[in-house]
């Protein structure tokens, strides 16, 4: 009879382990994605076009914290009487095949031309780089 209830308790124990196991958060933490990298990211893709002018700050879309939308003012360095246009720089957290979450810059668009004429680059796949130290304080 002693072992019985024995048995009852490690199923118990067992059933609830494997249950909060399962709940549980994963231990691999997303990496964060910062306003320096993505400037760093927008700045240096396509330095002949695309220089950020002015950073107005990151979106979450939905209750999606893998897909973030930074809106960027974006100056033509090669052309000075071309005026900055507002861009929405979106990034996704995607799985690399190592296992390792990480950040890419997936589209760059803008409707400056009017809602219903998009601008831009919409397949990119461009992994978000940290700034050097020595950028990092410019």
């Amino acid at each position: 009879m002693m072992c019985s209830g024995w048995r009852r308790l490690a199923a118990i124990v067992l059933l609830l382990s494997g249950f909060l196991g399962c709940a549980m958060p994963s231990s691999t933490q997303t990496p964060p994605l910062t306003a320096a990298a993505a400037r760093h990211t927008l700045d240096s893709w396509n330095p002949g076009f695309c220089k950020v002018a002015d950073f107005y700050g990151f979106y979450v879309s939905g209750e999606n914290p893998a897909a973030q939308e930074a809106f960027v003012l974006i100056a033509n360095p090669g052309d000075k009487t071309q005026k900055p246009v507002v861009y929405t720089a979106r990034f996704q957290l995607l799985t690399v095949p190592e296992g390792q979450p990480r950040w890419f810059l997936t589209s760059l668009v803008t409707h400056s031309s009017g809602l219903t004429r998009r601008l831009g680059w919409d397949n990119l796949i461009i992994p978000v780089k940290t700034p050097p130290p020595a950028a990092a304080g410019k």
